[in-house]
């Protein structure tokens, strides 16, 4: 398709419409959410509904505008662009809420509330059933991960974790363990729980970590999702002991990487045996069960790609039961991994969101903001990715931001009646 053939087809298409029409039909509830957040303002001085407020960040990230600052600028804060969300809010707008207004309720936002909209979306998602050709043995698959949101020279808010380099500077950062549900290519955050020090006094108390808040998180996702059956993934870091005993009480399956100069009596026994007898007869794969791992029985698994004159080698370790015929999907269950960096850190750092922007020096207020993206990004896949027509568009990354912002800001729509009579089709 050439420029002007694309150009025909971008047309009088308005993808605000069709963002909307999605939230609509997948998730009707979310705007009401909004609403029912616990509002601690005055309410004889409130202006703007917490449902408005709500929308106008949610949109703005949407479109692409990563600083609050960008919201309340002549590019967003259009007539019509107060019309459009006028309607979707359902309150009579004569100006969009300010960024200071929006900071001021977030700093007080209750974020248990914000989880609460977090499991929300994801459990719309889930019970839609158009994610449900992604499961593996009737289990979703949860990629585990840390991602760094800032570091400073000073410590931002008291809590921050802290690194003593070897000229005796300290560093401090911002950090936050994800939980994403992966289903083709596409990650949505089911979880995030932060990692932060409450109360560090002295250097021989231990800071807070990646492991400790995975276990924190872990009783937090078996309470909301009692039902579903999980695949847990996640680096080297989560091959332990503790953590497979914890997958097994919750009846979860796991796949973890291997690294041989972590588990060095795992790897002693795997490479023996593979040299004895290989249990899979695949070219490249290699297998070996029932290795005894502190009075758990796990499986081990290898491949060697061979691509371009460069051998790579893949090492997992595993639960779930393995043999010639799923040996290959083990493998690439065990590499889904990256696309927690890849379509999930990657996308939000660098490709619309600015992730690592720091939208408020409030600790709550930083973290209300964090939620907001993981939901703008998890709608804004579904638009990407799962609509016929922006697909159709073939559009980059950021020219859908520039598109989603010129319908909302640029063209007067009916948003009162959408057509809800479509599915979301993704790629297999």
């Amino acid at each position: 398709m050439n420029r002007k053939m694309r150009r025909e087809l971008r047309k009088d298409k308005n993808l605000i419409k069709e963002l909307y029409s999605i939230i609509q039909k997948y998730l009707p509830k979310l705007l009401q959410k909004f609403e029912e957040l616990t509002d601690t303002r005055n309410q004889s001085y409130i202006t703007y509904s917490m449902k408005t407020v709500c929308v106008t960040r949610l949109f703005g990230l949407l479109c692409g505008l990563t600083s609050l600052n960008a919201i309340s600028k002549d590019k967003f804060n259009t007539d019509i662009c107060i019309q459009n969300l006028s309607t979707i809010c359902k309150q009579n707008l004569n100006e969009l809420p300010y960024w200071e207004t929006i900071q001021d309720i977030f700093i007080k936002m209750d974020i248990n509330e914000l989880r609460e909209i977090q499991k929300y979306i994801v459990k719309s998602l889930l019970r839609s059933k158009m994610f449900d050709k992604y499961k593996f043995n009737d289990s979703f698959q949860l990629l585990f991960d840390g991602i760094g949101l800032s570091n400073h020279d000073y410590d931002l808010n008291n809590n921050c974790l802290k690194r003593k380099h070897k000229d005796g500077k300290v560093s401090y950062y911002k950090y936050v363990l994800e939980c994403k549900l992966v289903v083709g290519n596409i990650v949505i955050s089911l979880d995030s729980e932060f990692i932060e020090n409450e109360e560090v006094n002295n250097e021989t108390q231990k800071q807070d970590c990646e492991t400790k808040a995975f276990k924190r998180m872990m009783k937090r996702i078996k309470k909301n999702y009692p039902k579903y059956k999980f695949i847990i993934t996640g680096d080297a870091l989560y091959a332990t002991t503790p953590i497979i005993n914890l997958c097994k009480q919750n009846k979860w399956n796991f796949i973890f990487n291997f690294k041989p100069e972590r588990l060095k009596e795992v790897n002693r026994s795997f490479e023996g045996n593979i040299k004895l007898l290989n249990e899979t007869t695949l070219p490249y794969y290699y297998l070996s069960t029932n290795i005894e791992f502190n009075n758990n029985l796990i499986h081990a698994v290898k491949y060697i790609e061979k691509k371009n004159k460069k051998e790579t080698t893949f090492r997992y370790i595993t639960d779930l039961f393995v043999q010639d015929d799923n040996i290959k999907d083990i493998i690439q269950l065990g590499r889904n991994r990256w696309k927690i960096e890849n379509n999930g850190f990657h996308m939000q750092k660098h490709g619309t969101f600015d992730i690592t922007h720091l939208n408020s020096r409030n600790d709550n207020a930083l973290k209300c903001h964090y939620f907001f993206i993981q939901f703008a990004h998890t709608i804004r896949q579904l638009l990407e990715q799962g609509n016929i027509l922006t697909k159709s568009l073939n559009l980059k990354i950021k020219e859908v931001s520039d598109f989603i912002l010129n319908s909302l800001t640029s063209i007067s729509s009916d948003l009162n009646h959408l057509e809800t009579n479509f599915q979301l089709r993704f790629d297999t």
